[in-house]
């Protein structure tokens, strides 16, 4: 398996056909507004592949040396095999140099909704497996309640750092006042 970048025509098929499956409205991003960054030059959009055929993506908001995990998926047919484990890994390798990595994963806290805290729980323990640390920062963004997670091999050095980082993320998206109305620390 091998990680590639994907072009315009890629990205539009993969928002149209997986993205909006994989990831609930209120935390997908506009397709216009993806393609804007990818044209702006600080996101990445990377499809997972083995072979010739996709079987996962992650898209990235680049800042200097450092990421953002902004979407990650392993498509349906190829999940609970290892993929995403896998995808984690070559992200690391992809991202090696990298100065900061962290994402964002949906915290069971805050569901009364069985199925969902089941589900955010298991994702979240995933991640945690697979050699991502939790940064103690907790965050909402547009009404999503999130664990800030930490990946690679530099680390930040507390959860100031860290909200700074994740911060400065956001604002290469959102005009100061919609950054102030929709992101803030919990």
């Amino acid at each position: 398996m091998d990680l590639q970048r994907l072009d315009e025509h890629q990205i539009t098929k993969l928002y149209q056909e997986h993205m909006v499956i994989d990831f609930p409205k209120d935390e997908l991003k506009p397709l216009k507004m993806i393609l804007q960054s990818v044209q702006d030059g600080f996101y990445d959009c990377l499809g997972l592949f083995e072979k010739e055929e996709m079987v996962g993506y992650t898209f990235m908001v680049k800042i200097e040396n450092s990421y953002l995990i902004d979407y990650i998926a392993i498509f349906p047919e190829h999940r609970n095999k290892g993929v995403g484990a896998n995808l984690l890994t070559l992200i690391d390798d992809y991202l090696g140099d990298a100065d900061r990595i962290i994402g964002e994963v949906e915290d069971p806290a805050y569901t009364d909704d069985e199925a969902q805290k089941t589900l955010q729980t298991r994702r979240l323990g995933f991640y945690l497996r697979n050699n991502c640390y939790d940064t103690d920062l907790r965050v909402e963004c547009f009404g999503v309640k999130y664990i800030i997670l930490e990946a690679g091999k530099k680390k930040c050095r507390n959860k100031d750092d860290v909200w700074d980082l994740y911060s400065r993320f956001y604002k290469k998206f959102l005009t100061a006042e919609r950054f102030e109305k929709n992101i803030w620390r919990i």
